[in-house]
């Protein structure tokens, strides 16, 4: 029996629930839009060789930056990932946005359906999947995302003492 992919991703999109809510749902059997089909990873080779994850030294962005950009852009077509050293963020704030964003994932679901909508001009985006519905995706990632869009703003100067 052939599965509709489609039916089933939107199925699982109108749930509003994500990946988290099958989690908390107690599944006992990955979905099959999670599931590439048997064989297609069998004969895939790693385009780069196994070696240690990228790493952006942002130490030197004000002497280089072109080879820093240079870097970046390997980085992302080459691994689809790296770290970034030296970027002047403490960590107490990482870990601040890292509690941040597992208290969004961990609240109530009514709370975060609120703020499910797979419309990018919004501030505030929650949702599974930016891609879920690309039809040249095999399967389905196993993620739910949070994206938060922020702004900082020019105001004209005041004097006051506020």
């Amino acid at each position: 029996m052939e599965l509709d992919s489609y039916n089933e991703r939107k199925a699982f999109d109108e749930t509003k629930a994500g990946v988290k809510g099958l989690v908390d749902a107690h599944i006992t059997e990955v979905p099959h839009i999670f599931r590439l089909p048997q064989g297609t990873l069998s004969d895939k080779k790693p385009s780069v060789s196994a070696s240690a994850i990228p790493i952006i030294d942002l130490a030197d962005v004000h002497v280089s930056r072109e080879g820093i950009v240079k870097k970046v852009k390997d980085a992302a077509e080459k691994w689809g990932f790296f770290q970034v050293i030296n970027h002047g963020v403490p960590l107490s704030v990482i870990e601040e946005i890292k509690g941040g964003v597992r208290k969004f994932h961990e609240q109530d679901l009514e709370v975060k359906k609120s703020y499910f909508t797979r419309d990018v001009t919004k501030s505030v985006v929650y949702n599974s999947n930016f891609d879920l519905y690309n039809p040249s995706s095999l399967c389905v990632n196993w993620r739910d995302s949070f994206v938060c869009c922020m702004a900082f703003l020019s105001f004209p100067r005041c004097d006051c003492l506020c």
